[in-house]
């Protein structure tokens, strides 16, 4: 398994009370109809004082910024050859200013992405994200869930992540391959927390919630660091040292949160327990257990990993996920990194759902698999893939709340099939997703 601004309040001109005519000294002596004349003048002079005060176009409000434009969606950038960073570079703004978040970028289904300016770019415009679909509601941010969780959801675009640096860096010289990577970047993917310090992965917690409610979006994130991770791969071996060191990196994880977020509970942890000795299993369990109680507690949304429709009977999951605490979160997610067609997952899913009683529900990753499986290699850098379905809230089923991208599309497997060592960038496995994109 691998993965690997604030905005300014405007200033409103005011008076602190009503505004007095001058006084007309000197002027006791004229006619009467010279008085009318004289004060017909100040009065016009008064309305000419206030019509230089007031702002352009009619506004009583001040621009917090000068040179702030309505940011280009990546769809029409790409479509142009432009990236983030080029528009942000057309509005002439100071470099790293304040200003309104920047708008969302459409994709199926009412889950939207919102692309913020790059680093030290000034934002564009913002846009309001769509109705939240029949069947679920999503409150406010930093408030608690209510039903589906991406109903209506806005989720974060990476503008300065490996494949938006990517596309900027082919432009020049290889416009047809930063075209095709745009696929790829401009959707949003889950962000994977993999630091064993509880420091560490607070602060990397905290820095993507923020990026994420800065700009209106509901962040998904991957707790990945349960001890003995892929101890039936190896790829991504690794995580803390023992239950308590568990324990206590998850309660930095859920200090990092802060409300409402969306969080992908340990791939391949259940799926792969069978590895364990039976007190390691037990503990495992546990552990499961008692993260999704402090995320959910910190205000997460939690779905624990479930392996794919290859790997295990429904029933059997099922048990495991009972174990493991599925009843106190919001569900599971199937297919993390893996290939499997959307549909089998789909059935696999409610397969599982019926198991457990119902009440349950899940995601998909439809990052990789739109190509399915390859036959000859399921899992570590198969050739021949594709990016699956975009990040959608609509997955026309009730019981599955998403069709995400967990898996960071792009990142190697592992040291497999050329690949560079798991959760790293992989430029040509990234470009050969995108131009086989479905």
């Amino acid at each position: 398994m691998s993965h690997a601004r604030t905005r300014s309040r405007p200033h409103r001109r005011g008076r602190s009370g009503p505004r007095r005519l001058p006084g007309l000294p000197g002027l006791r002596g004229l006619p009467r109809s010279l008085w009318a004349v004289a004060a017909l003048m100040v009065c016009a002079g008064f309305v000419l004082e206030q019509v230089a005060l007031a702002p352009s176009g009619g506004s009583s409000t001040v621009s917090a910024r000068p040179g702030v434009v309505t940011a280009v969606s990546t769809d029409t950038a790409a479509a142009r050859g432009a990236t983030p960073a080029d528009t942000a570079a057309a509005t002439g703004g100071p470099a790293g200013a304040a200003g309104p978040p920047p708008p969302a970028v459409p994709t199926p289904g009412g889950v939207r992405g919102r692309v913020p300016a790059p680093a030290g770019a000034p934002a564009g415009g913002a846009t309001s994200a769509p109705a939240a679909p029949a069947g679920g509601a999503t409150p406010a941010l930093g408030g608690a869930f209510a039903g589906n969780p991406f109903a209506g959801a806005t989720l974060f675009v990476d503008p300065n992540g490996d494949a938006a640096a990517a596309v900027r860096a082919l432009r020049a010289s290889d416009p047809a391959g930063a075209a095709t990577l745009a696929r790829l970047a401009e959707h949003p993917h889950a962000d994977w927390i993999t630091d064993p310090d509880p420091a560490a992965a607070r602060a990397r917690v905290s820095a993507r919630v923020g990026a994420s409610r800065a700009v209106g979006a509901l962040p998904v994130l991957v707790a990945y660091a349960i001890p003995q991770r892929d101890c039936g791969g190896g790829q991504s071996a690794g995580g803390v040292g023992g239950a308590a060191a568990y324990r206590a990196w998850i309660a930095a994880f859920a200090a990092g949160l802060g409300g409402r977020a969306t969080v992908i509970l340990e791939p391949d942890a259940l799926a792969q327990i069978d590895c364990l000795a039976p007190a390691a299993a037990a503990a495992r369990y546990a552990m499961l257990g008692d993260a999704v109680d402090q995320l959910t507690a910190a205000g997460a949304q939690v779905y624990i990993d479930a392996g794919n429709a290859t790997w295990h009977p429904a029933a059997d999951m099922a048990a495991r996920l009972r174990q493991a605490g599925v009843a106190r979160a919001r569900g599971f997610a199937l297919n993390v990194s893996n290939f499997d067609e959307t549909a089998d997952e789909t059935a696999y899913g409610d397969a599982i759902v019926a198991a457990l009683g119902g009440g349950a529900h899940f995601v998909v990753d439809t990052s990789r698999n739109g190509r399915g499986p390859a036959p000859d290699n399921a899992w570590c850098n198969p050739s021949g893939r594709g990016l699956g379905p975009a990040p959608t809230g609509a997955t026309g089923d009730p019981r599955a709340d998403a069709f995400l991208w967990i898996k960071v599309p792009g990142e190697s497997d592992g040291a497999c099939n050329g690949g560079p060592p798991a959760g790293q960038w992989w430029l040509d496995y990234a470009l050969g997703l995108a131009s086989r994109a479905t």
